[in-house]
């Protein structure tokens, strides 16, 4: 039995600024909109495969694979698997199922006229104006966890359609979150409650995006993404509303990362069994916890 994921997204479009604002930003829920850089917005119609394969199908990329790869699941992958002309494997998103993903791609590096093919819409403020491009084959899994710079996160789908998990912070600790890092180990749709016996308390949102659909994902949501064919697009994020967030980002990523990088040095496959160890109490003294407040 998966995770509890009865909570619904909303889905709006031609929303106004103080709405978002309300409703969305300040209280921090996620929203799917309609058409987020406006209709006539170019990437929405020049952007696609066969665009790429045209213009940049001979550079070399990095690619990230899950096939046959060993999980890493109390960190980020760093470095990539493999390369391939992008062409090549742009191609073969499109042939059929395939592990293989691309991720922060600075698509601008090789293309910076795409800059001029949107816009910041007005309805956020504090754009970090630094947009990167996903791209993965049908099947294909970007495992949960949250972002560690704890920004908010506008995911839009430009090609194809995504299946998307959300779970609110508040959940963090009883959804195992390893120590030192922004990762867990639970599958939400297939759980170990045997194992993870908190996840029951756990209650979150399901949802699909596609073409031309942008998926507000507010600071510190965990995600599970899954590529339901082969697509690709576009994220832009902005600095939360509350300073506690970005306090906690700037602290995960100029301190906590690289604290959890030296003992993982130094202690090896110790490191991540006392992660382990730590994250079970954790959730389960959550858990107890939970229980009492419901009784």
């Amino acid at each position: 039995m998966p995770i509890d994921l009865s909570l619904k997204v909303d889905v709006v479009e031609n929303i106004t600024r103080d709405v978002f604002q309300e409703k969305y930003m300040m209280a921090q829920k996620p929203v799917i909109i309609k058409n987020f850089f406006g209709k006539d917005a170019a990437l929405y119609k020049k952007w696609t495969f066969e665009y790429f394969i045209d213009e940049i199908g001979d550079i070399d990329v990095g690619i990230f694979d899950d096939e046959g790869t060993v999980r890493k699941d109390d960190r980020s992958y760093k470095s990539a698997d493999m390369t391939m002309k992008f062409g090549e494997y742009l191609k073969a998103l499109q042939a059929g199922p395939t592990k293989k993903r691309i991720f922060l791609f600075n698509i601008f590096k090789h293309l910076p006229g795409l800059k001029k093919d949107f816009s910041y819409p007005p309805i956020a403020d504090k754009y970090l104006k630094l947009p990167f491009v996903f791209f993965g084959g049908k099947g294909a899994i970007t495992r949960i966890h949250q972002d560690m710079d704890m920004s908010n996160v506008f995911l839009t789908e430009l090609k194809g359609k995504k299946r998307i998990v959300l779970f609110d912070p508040y959940y963090s600790t009883l959804l195992y979150r390893y120590p030192f890092g922004v990762h867990s180990s639970i599958d939400p749709d297939n759980p170990d409650y045997e194992r993870f016996p908190a996840l029951k308390a756990v209650k979150g949102y399901e949802c699909v995006i596609e073409n031309g659909d942008t998926l507000f994902m507010p600071s510190g949501y965990w995600h599970q993404v899954e590529y339901l064919e082969g697509s690709f697009g576009i994220a832009i994020r902005s600095l939360s509303p509350k300073s506690s967030k970005r306090f906690r980002g700037l602290y995960n990523v100029s301190v906590l990362t690289q604290l959890d990088e030296v003992m993982r040095f130094f202690l090896q496959d110790r490191w991540h069994k006392t992660k382990t160890s730590l994250a079970i109490k954790r959730a389960d003294k959550a858990l107890e916890k939970e229980l009492k407040s419901k009784a």
